[in-house]
């Protein structure tokens, strides 16, 4: 189980009674193994992995009652085996590819481990002499690549067979290498397959970032079951105890969500004892096809008393780990960000009723951890001051601070001493940024809406909340403002400020982003200029390449999302063009047309409604009253030297003879 914090991975053995965890300790993974019974604290191991080795995973392997071990999947391609009771490495198993081993289980069914890498690359391994038996790729049985996240195995036609998820689940015949079923999984990847104790027909499975929980049956190849979660799972638990059955989920909230009855068989006695109505086949067919979804029946919180609040995480503890032994339940968290301890509630009262039914706040107090002996929780009884994890700022692999600038021919501990020509540089350095802040106070003055002096001092004096209240602010010309007059030997003290806030609160990213853009913009010369930058500015370079990492998968989401809208478009072409529905968006000619300056005269009396004389030349949609209008002489009295139809201006383009014709008639229309 991964979580938010320290803890990478948490489990309880089969007998539940040790806890093994895998935390980040400094710059290396350190695996603890810590009794439940207080009495056994000498059996408390803990050791660290190399630099170069880091954890993905941790198993439980029971081979029997009173002897387990734990299996450590690391990031090189290799699992090892270790003992708790001895504290010592038993064994390495080493795999083919050196890739990531993100999964190993024991079966009990096959008498042997399991283990699968990223690539799909899946191993048996004897456990008795700890040798490979065989190896095979997922993939060559798939027509597309896949990863595989978690493996398992169940009793299958009284044969033992693989369950493989990726984000889908298989079904896979070990003896013949084939998949027999494939299972409609989830969008992420799955994170959990859980097969059922009681039940070797079913099993569960949930997924990174998800909120469903599945239940599956193997014979029917379906879905049985859906649970829906608050918030994305973390890790499950079932238990089962006088045929009552439990499903308890740790969300992302670091909460506990208790499903009740996941089988349903209260529901089933009430409706076999009621009266069965006929129906129709169709209907019976939409009941058996529907998939049942539940949600959770109660909540379990951790938190301290009221007295003893002062942040938000103390009014909602982290539990890293769960489990079910018959009617009770056992989860941890962690004290000191170091120390676990453990809780039981019991979830079937003394009737045999289901006990955790509605929302339930468990209150505990901050325990006072006296140092009694040198060994106790890793401290020492002469230190002054006990060491608190909780206060450490943890970084990724990704953080370049952590690396060490080897020199050949000089020891790691000598310090280089700073040649005079570097520290003339320097010099020459501040001392040409003295001059240009003083030159802009100079020119232009104090700028209006900036908090530039607040900023300076809380960098300086190294005060949170101070600097909180400044980068609370999302005006976006007073951000930029305010870096215009920062000193530039300030803003890479308020870069380093900038990361570790985005890598405690991710949330916060798209606030502080303005911040950032200003920075690198107004002061980016300038601080790239200074020596040892990559040291300076690796959290802020781990933070970002972090975002980064999503993007490729933002962009490959956008370009289904395109494909899908080209796909339906298309689609939609073809169907208009098969039908002919684009002929319909035609203009159709109708045998009326609407004239507004009909109306018009006929509102004003010029024309009245019963006047057939003004028609309409549709194919020209010129008038034809307008037409005739134009086409008449007008009429000239007697003694009137206007020109008529522009003969005057015309006669150049005419014969005599035309003219003289033209005339002629002029005198017939005077006798007249």
């Amino acid at each position: 189980m991964t979580s938010v914090g320290p803890v990478i991975c948490a489990k309880f053995d089969p007998t539940i009674s040790y806890l093994a965890s895998g935390v980040i300790a400094l710059d290396t993974h350190q695996i603890k193994v810590k009794s439940i019974n207080s009495s056994q604290t000498s059996l408390n191991t803990s050791f660290s992995l190399e630099k170069s080795n880091k954890l993905t995973n941790l198993s439980w392997i029971s081979i029997n009652k009173s002897h387990s071990i734990l299996a450590i999947n690391l990031t090189k391609g290799s699992t090892l085996i270790y003992s708790a009771q001895t504290n010592e490495i038993i064994a390495e198993l080493s795999s083919t590819k050196n890739l990531s081993i993100v999964d190993f289980h024991y079966s009990k069914l096959t008498h042997s481990g399991w283990s699968c890498d990223i690539e799909g690359n899946i191993y048996e391994w004897d456990l008795n002499n700890f040798s490979l038996i065989q190896h095979f790729n997922l993939n060559d049985l798939l027509e597309t690549a896949e990863n595989v996240n978690r493996i398992s195995t169940v009793l299958y036609n009284n044969e033992p067979h693989l369950l493989v998820g990726s984000h889908s689940i298989y079904l896979i015949n070990i003896n013949q290498k084939e998949i027999i079923k494939t299972f409609p999984g989830h969008i992420q990847p799955i994170n959990n397959i859980f097969p059922l104790s009681d039940n070797k027909d079913l099993f569960l499975t949930s997924a990174k970032g998800d909120r469903f929980i599945n239940l599956y049956s193997i014979e029917k190849g379906s879905t049985k079951s859906v649970f829906v979660s608050q918030s994305s799972v973390s890790d499950i638990a079932y238990g089962v105890q006088d045929n009552k059955s439990i499903l308890i989920v740790i969300n992302e909230n670091n909460n506990l969500e208790i499903f009740n009855d996941i089988f349903g068989t209260s529901t089933k006695s009430q409706s076999q004892s009621q009266p069965s109505t006929p129906s129709s086949k169709k209907k019976r067919r939409q009941q058996l096809s529907n998939v049942q979804s539940h949600s959770s029946n109660a909540l379990l919180k951790l938190s301290r008393p009221d007295t003893e609040i002062k942040s938000p995480k103390d009014s909602n503890l982290a539990i890293d780990s769960i489990s079910v032994n018959e009617d009770f339940i056992i989860f941890s968290w962690l004290e000191h960000s170091n120390i676990p301890y453990f809780e039981t509630i019991k979830w079937l009262d003394d009737s045999g009723n289901y006990s955790l039914i509605t929302e339930k706040v468990v209150f505990k107090s901050k325990p006072d951890l006296k140092v009694v002996n040198h060994s106790t929780y890793g401290h020492d009884i002469a230190a002054p001051k006990l060491y608190s994890e909780g206060h450490a700022i943890i970084s990724d692999g990704t953080n370049l601070g952590d690396v060490l600038n080897e020199v050949e021919g000089e020891d790691e501990d000598e310090e280089e001493e700073e040649s005079l020509a570097e520290k003339f540089e320097k010099l020459s350095q501040e001392k040409s940024l003295n001059q240009s802040t003083k030159s802009k106070k100079k020119l232009g003055g104090d700028k209006t809406g900036t908090l530039a002096v607040i900023l300076s001092q809380s960098l300086r004096n190294n005060d949170h909340s101070l600097l909180e209240t400044v980068l609370s602010n999302r005006d976006s010309q007073v951000i930029q403002n305010t870096i215009e007059r920062l000193d530039p030997a300030l803003s890479v003290i308020l870069l380093d400020r900038l990361s570790e806030r985005i890598q405690r609160q991710a949330s916060r990213f798209d606030q502080l982003t303005y911040w950032l853009k200003w920075i690198v913009l107004i002061h980016g010369s300038i601080i790239s200029s200074l020596p040892n930058l990559s040291i300076k500015l690796s959290n802020l370079h781990s933070a970002l390449i972090k975002k980064a990492d999503t993007l490729p998968r933002l962009l490959e989401l956008q370009g289904r999302l395109n494909m899908l809208y080209d796909q339906n478009r298309l689609r939609k072409e073809i169907l208009n063009l098969n039908t002919g529905y684009d002929n319909e968006d035609e203009e159709i000619d109708s045998d009326i047309e609407y004239i507004e300056e009909i109306d018009d005269a006929e509102a004003l009396g010029i024309l009245s409604e019963d006047e057939d004389d003004f028609d309409v030349d549709l194919e020209g949609g010129h008038d034809d009253y307008e037409e005739e209008e134009e086409e008449e002489e007008p009429q000239v009295e007697d003694g009137d030297d206007g020109d008529i139809d522009g003969s005057v201006e015309d006669e150049e383009n005419y014969s005599d003879l035309e003219i003289d014709v033209n005339n002629d008639d002029r005198m017939e229309d005077d006798d007249e």
